[in-house]
């Protein structure tokens, strides 16, 4: 059995409110309805934060006008780095056909039903978010 290698990226937008109280938006899959950051596939000739801006921007509406790298996971059949961006405001997300819901949430009130993975990256952003540098 041959398997091939997924090379994909996402992205956190998130907002800080005056009590730095950090807000994330996430959108819930229609392909598998779990909870998770918007993210997807490399297309040709496009670098991974190159693809994580375009495919957040396909699935929310919101383009991320800078982000910082939060981490990379590789494993032998996958290669997935994600990214964040600071958002001035909560801005209202358009969900497109792979999405069966968006919404902003508060770190300390994330929904039920969140991928593995999605859990993996929150927890690399909330380690890594004062100190990242952009």
């Amino acid at each position: 059995m041959r398997f091939c290698k997924y090379f994909g990226a996402g992205m956190i937008l998130y907002t800080e409110d005056s009590e730095d109280t950090i807000r994330v938006l996430l959108e819930k899959r229609a392909d598998n309805h779990t909870w998770a950051i918007p993210g997807g596939a490399l297309e040709d000739l496009e670098d991974y934060k190159q693809a994580a801006i375009r495919e957040t921007y396909e699935e929310t509406g919101i383009l991320a006008r800078s982000a910082w790298c939060v981490s990379h996971y590789e494993l032998p059949y996958f290669s997935y780095w994600t990214y964040a961006s600071k958002l001035e405001t909560q801005e209202t997300p358009v969900k497109n056909w792979e999405s069966e819901d968006i919404s902003w949430f508060g770190i300390a009130e994330l929904p039920d039903g969140m991928n593995l993975m999605t859990k993996k990256e929150l927890s690399d952003f909330i380690r890594k978010e004062k100190n990242h540098v952009e």
